[in-house]
């Protein structure tokens, strides 16, 4: 799906080059290295409302320049996964996998289209689990899997509109019910029919998340359309509709969102950092084999779309809780 469209002059000595026909850009010219004026910072990230995922690359990007570009979206928070934060600085994690460590991070492993891997992750929008809900993510790679190792994302605006008016109208208004489940071999919607998980020992953590609701179409605050918001990763069933019925539809509505034709699958070059609206753009990773290694940082950008709960009305949504980077 990626386009051949040319860059466009956003100012400020600032080009926008689209990354797909219908979303994503990469932005080119901003020197990362030392601070941003407030008219790169407007720029920014209003190309990132507008296309929903940003491109940056430069082989010199470090752990300062992620911190600067992260800072445009907002405020920035630690993930619970303790182990995964730098230990000088709580805001940048390590996501990596090392061969010659099977037991550890990412885990488990999973065997996927007939190829073991470490760090695949199906369709999903961050934290689907919890009531509030991250705004977004920036990750650098900075050691590129020599083999694989795709981030993949699809605009739910763009699945939004691609419903036929019949099914937006039977969703208009429906309300999803999400539980963590660590499991993706436990019937999540939209996943592979032949994934298995692989009998290798890993360090697990085990959270204890409420189930959550959330509805399954919002609209964007700054432009008025319509998102069709659905994870698929940790998604139940339709709140109030009987589970055959819900199941079907959480069957078509899935799958129609995780069509591989509208999907953007990013081949990393090292250093590149992307930066994602968790409230509008949904991610998987293609994971990597198990002989081969990969690196990145990844800081996540603070929000809340304050339309979840949780399913028992008793819990307080702003309760003080520890957040799983998913």
């Amino acid at each position: 799906m990626l386009t051949e469209a040319p860059a466009r002059d956003a100012g400020a000595g600032i080009a926008i080059r689209p990354l797909t026909a219908s979303f994503g850009a990469e932005v080119i010219g901003i020197d990362l290295s030392r601070p941003l004026g407030e008219d790169v910072a407007d720029i920014v990230r209003a190309a990132w409302i507008e296309s929903g995922l940003l491109l940056f690359r430069g082989a010199d990007h470090d752990d300062e320049a992620q911190m600067r570009l992260s800072r445009l979206f907002g405020e920035m928070e630690p993930a619970a996964t303790a182990d995964l934060n730098d230990p000088v600085n709580k805001f940048m994690m390590t996501l990596a996998y090392d061969p010659a460590d099977p037991t550890g991070r990412p885990a488990p492993f999973y065997n996927v289209d007939g190829i073991d891997r470490a760090g695949w992750l199906g369709w999903h929008w961050d934290q689907a689990f919890m009531p509030t809900i991250v705004r977004g993510a920036v990750l650098r790679m900075t050691v590129p899997a020599r083999e694989m190792g795709e981030t993949g994302f699809i605009d739910a605006i763009e699945a939004y509109d691609r419903l036929s008016e019949e099914q937006k109208r039977r969703i208009d208004k429906l309300e999803v019910v999400y539980e963590f489940n660590p499991d993706f071999c436990s019937g999540q919607f939209g996943f592979p029919k032949n994934i298995q998980r692989l009998d290798i020992a890993s360090k697990g953590v085990n959270y204890d998340f409420p189930p959550v609701v959330h509805p399954l179409v919002i609209t964007q605050q700054e432009t008025g359309r319509k998102v069709l918001k659905l994870s698929p990763m940790h998604a139940r069933y339709v709140l109030g509709m009987d589970r055959n019925e819900s199941d079907a539809l959480l069957h078509e509505i899935a799958d129609h969102l995780v069509d591989p034709r509208f999907a953007y699958f990013h081949k990393w070059q090292t250093n590149d950092m992307l930066v994602w609206d968790n409230w509008r753009v949904i991610h998987s990773a293609n994971g990597v084999p198990l002989d081969c290694e990969r690196q990145a940082r990844r800081t996540t950008i603070m929000g809340d779309y304050e339309v979840g709960r949780y399913l028992d009305e008793a819990l307080d949504r702003n309760r003080k809780v520890k957040r799983l980077v998913d």
